[in-house]
C-alpha cells in the first residue's frame, strides 16, 4: 500500500519491462599459446523494474578460455578456465547521465580439480554514464565532440573467505571511453579505450589499458561489430595480457 502511494504521489509510472540488452564476443589472438588462442564472453543485462528514473537490474556474464597444446597445435580448454560475474545494479537517470550503484561478484573456476573454486571476489561499484547515438548521416564525429564514456569506483567488501579468495585487491577505478569517430552508410566506424586500476591490500597498486579499433553495422535487431584489440598495458596478477593483441566479432542486442 505505501509502494502505490508513493507512485500515485509522485507522478512516476511503475513498470517491470524484462527488456534487456548483451552481446556474444568470440575473438582470437594472433600469437596463440598454452594460456589463449580463442576468448569467447556473453554478457545479458536485464532491466526488472523501472519506475520514472529509477531502474532495477541482474546480470550476468561468462568467459570461457581456449588455448594451444603445449606438445601439439591442437586446441585446447584451459583446465583453469571459467570466469563469471553475477551482477545487480540500482540506477538513477539524470539530464542523460545514469548514475548506478551495483555489485559484482566475480569467480575465477578450476575445471575438473580439487579445489574448483580458484578465486572469488564481491565488490560494491559506483559509476556513471553516458549514452549517445551515433548519426549515420554525419561523417565525421557522428555522436558528437563528447564521447560515450563509463567511469565507476569499488570497493571489495566484506571481506573475509566467506566473500573473498585469491585476490590482493582492496579497492579498484574503472573507465570505459567509446569514441565513433565516422558514419558511411549503415556503418560506424571508431575507437574504445578501457582502463582497470587496482590498489592492493598491501598498499601496492596494478593496472590494465586496451584500445580498440571497430566498424559497427547497425541492424534493426542490433549490431555486428568488427575489432582489433590491442593490450598496451597489463600488470594484474589475474589472466594478464600485456602486449597480446586479438580480432574479434561483436553480436550486440
Amino acid at each position: 500500500m505505501s509502494l502505490l502511494i508513493l507512485v500515485l504521489a509522485s507522478g512516476w509510472s511503475l513498470s517491470f519491462p524484462g527488456s534487456n540488452h548483451g552481446f556474444l564476443e568470440p575473438r582470437i589472438f594472433f600469437q596463440p599459446d598454452e594460456d589463449q588462442f580463442i576468448y569467447t564472453e556473453i554478457a545479458d543485462e536485464v532491466t526488472m523494474v523501472k519506475y520514472g528514473p529509477v531502474t532495477f537490474g541482474v546480470g550476468l556474464s561468462i568467459d570461457t578460455y581456449m588455448g594451444t597444446s603445449s606438445k601439439e597445435s591442437d586446441i585446447a580448454f584451459n583446465v583453469y578456465g571459467g570466469h563469471w560475474n553475477i551482477r545487480g545494479f540500482f540506477g538513477v537517470d539524470y539530464r542523460n547521465l545514469v548514475f548506478s550503484l551495483f555489485t559484482d561478484h566475480e569467480c575465477f573456476h578450476n575445471i575438473d580439480m580439487a579445489d574448483t573454486s580458484g578465486q572469488y571476489m564481491n565488490n560494491l561499484k559506483l559509476g556513471v554514464e553516458n549514452h549517445l547515438t551515433a548519426d549515420l548521416h554525419q561523417g565525421f564525429l557522428p555522436a558528437g565532440a563528447v564521447p560515450e564514456y563509463r567511469v565507476s569506483a569499488g570497493i571489495y567488501r566484506p571481506k573475509g573467505a566467506t566473500f573473498q579468495k585469491g585476490h590482493i585487491f582492496d579497492w579498484s577505478l574503472h573507465g570505459n571511453v567509446n569514441y565513433p569517430l565516422l558514419a558511411e552508410g549503415d556503418m560506424v566506424y571508431g575507437t574504445i579505450l578501457h582502463s582497470d586500476v587496482y590498489f592492493h591490500l598491501d598498499g601496492g597498486s596494478s593496472s590494465r589499458f586496451s584500445s580498440e579499433i571497430y566498424g559497427r553495422h547497425h541492424w534493426d535487431s542490433g549490431d555486428i561489430v568488427v575489432f582489433f584489440r590491442h593490450h598496451l598495458h597489463d600488470t594484474q596478477p589475474i589472466r594478464p595480457l600485456e602486449g597480446e593483441t586479438s580480432f574479434g566479432v561483436r553480436f550486440q542486442w
